[in-house]
């Protein structure tokens, strides 16, 4: 792990660092509070991700929780009991090599709209940063067990970086732990967006070229980066480390 992390030019120590604000931003936001939210997080080049252990809550993770697994769940180094669907994590990382971190959760506007079977529509330009990169897996190819339904997301993500899981919440992967969490609470908040304006009426698309335009824009280091800093300010200002 340590080499690896080390050729990508990433530390462990600035890994486990960034995870940690990034479940306290998470938390922050609203999101993952209780104990079945997921944030991991994978050095490019290895064959491992680290996590947390089961029992904290997103808000409650300090760095002496973090621990790291392989994609098979088998600890590597300090032994923990982690959550077993994250089985599902070693899949994607596995087959997905541009995604370094994934997020799980169950936000109330994400499983709303999974509840109906809808798709985010990009109806304003926070929408759009998922254009063609979202989609809804309904059938798990008969894995009732969650831990068992790995294969059946990533083939339902290729090409795709987040699903949205009719019954049970929402997956974000990203090439970064500051492009998923900041992604992550975009996108619920863009969900909740979609939800009252199909309650007024019906919804309308932007243009190609200014979804593209704002695309662009939001998925770029620039705008992942100064969100990111401006959440840091923000949990700062409310007491939050």
């Amino acid at each position: 792990m340590a080499e690896a992390a080390a050729q990508s030019g990433t530390t462990v120590e600035a890994l486990k660092r960034e995870l940690i604000d990034g479940y306290h931003m998470l938390g922050h936001a609203g999101l993952g509070l209780g104990l079945l939210a997921n944030l991991t997080a994978h050095v490019p080049g290895s064959d491992s991700f680290w996590t947390y252990q089961l029992g904290k809550s997103v808000e409650e993770v300090e760095i002496e929780d973090l621990r790291e697994v392989d994609f098979a769940l088998n600890p590597v180094g300090v032994p923990g009991n982690v959550n077993p669907t994250l089985h599902i994590h070693g899949v994607v990382y596995a087959a997905r090599p541009d995604i370094n971190c994934i997020v799980h959760h169950h936000g109330d506007n994400a499983v709303a709209l999974g509840a109906i079977g809808s798709n985010l529509v990009t109806f304003d330009r926070n929408a759009a940063r998922f254009h063609n990169e979202i989609d809804v897996i309904e059938d798990y190819d008969n894995a009732h067990r969650i831990a068992e339904q790995g294969d059946a997301i990533v083939a339902k993500l290729f090409g795709k970086r987040a699903l949205i899981l009719q019954y049970h919440g929402v997956i974000v992967g990203g090439r970064s732990i500051r492009d998923s969490v900041i992604s992550t609470i975009e996108l619920e908040r863009s969900m909740g967006v979609q939800l009252k304006a199909m309650a007024a009426g019906n919804l309308h698309t932007m243009r190609e070229e200014e979804i593209e335009d704002a695309k662009s824009f939001l998925t770029s280091d620039l705008f992942i980066d100064g969100t990111w800093d401006w959440r840091l300010r923000a949990m700062a200002r409310d007491g939050v480390h």
